[in-house]
């Protein structure tokens, strides 16, 4: 089983401790406030990538309640809690490096910490194929954890008891590149500090861009 499908197993296992953890994302709210004051339809049609339970899915329903969202995970069971909470969103049961192919279009996508369960190439990739996805002018929102591929591995998590999760790090000018490549206009480049639990700090970078 590769790394990342083990990944997958263990956030379908524990999807509803993570649920409790992550529910609250106050802490990137100024980030994602910025990624909606950039969407300017009204009813916007929004994909957003590793929807996980739905924290910030109810966000973004919130602030656009006539907006046509689809959201997709790997997780049945982060599907199933999202589901509960958002019946009217059009939930998936998806790989997100296979985002291609969908048929539809959008006008924004939210990807928030999915690219820690990426490799260096599938992050490129998704980063590109979103670009494909987005209408001229939509707005691409992507979050991860800074730092080298050698520092990838399995760790513990503050939601998966004994269980370790198989986390990737990217580099800030990687994904800088893999967006100017892709069309993009970066508005944004944020990063910030995320305390562990066992004490140690963990840069975040936040990433938005706008497609020309």
């Amino acid at each position: 089983m590769e790394n990342f499908d083990l990944s997958v197993k263990c956030f379908d296992e524990f999807a509803e401790e993570y649920a409790q953890r992550f529910m609250n994302v106050e802490s990137y709210s100024d980030s994602i406030d910025r990624f909606c004051n950039l969407i300017v339809i009204n009813r916007p049609k929004i994909l957003e990538l590793g929807c996980g339970p739905g924290n910030i899915t109810r966000l973004l329903k919130h602030r656009f309640p006539e907006s046509d969202i689809t959201a997709i995970d790997l997780a049945p069971k982060m599907i199933e809690i999202a589901r509960k909470q958002l019946p009217e969103v059009n939930f998936r049961l998806m790989d997100v490096r296979y985002i291609s192919t969908l048929q539809e279009k959008f006008d924004a996508v939210m990807c928030s910490f999915c690219l820690p369960f990426l490799s260096k190439d599938d992050a490129a990739k998704v980063i590109v194929d979103c670009s494909k996805k987005l209408n001229s002018g939509g707005v691409l929102y992507i979050s991860t954890m800074e730092g080298d591929e050698n520092k990838a591995g399995f760790e513990s998590t503050s939601f998966s008891g004994n269980a370790k999760v198989y986390f990737n790090y990217h580099r800030q000018a990687d994904l800088e590149a893999a967006f100017l490549k892709s069309e993009f206009e970066i508005v944004q480049i944020k990063s910030q500090d995320y305390l562990e639990p066992d004490g140690s700090l963990t840069t975040d970078m936040i990433f938005i861009g706008i497609k020309n």
